[in-house]
């Protein structure tokens, strides 16, 4: 991916039909991470990216598959149905 100075550089890390996880690098050499969960998109600066990570993780280790999944963050709630969350399963398998 070529680079300009003015352009921020963008990496896709993993994508599904509904869900993308991204990273881009800040004009000031700041990585960011992004999520994007249908009409809403999460930031992270990557502290709070290895932290949102690795709860996924534990969500996904503690939740079933036939039931709804709520994920409390300090700045909201996730809510999954099934499908949903076995789709965002299989973007966290690619991280």
């Amino acid at each position: 991916m070529s680079k300009k100075p003015d352009d921020i550089s963008v990496e896709t890390l993993a994508e599904t039909p509904h869900y993308v996880a991204w990273k881009a690098e800040e004009p000031d050499g700041e990585v960011t991470y992004h999520v994007e969960l249908g009409p809403v998109t999460a930031h992270f600066f990557t502290e709070e990216w290895q932290e949102f990570v690795a709860l996924m993780h534990e969500a996904q280790q503690e939740h079933g598959k036939d039931e709804d999944v709520e994920v409390e963050m300090d700045w909201g709630t996730l809510i999954f149905e099934p499908e949903e969350w076995a789709e965002f399963v299989q973007l966290l398998e690619q991280l």
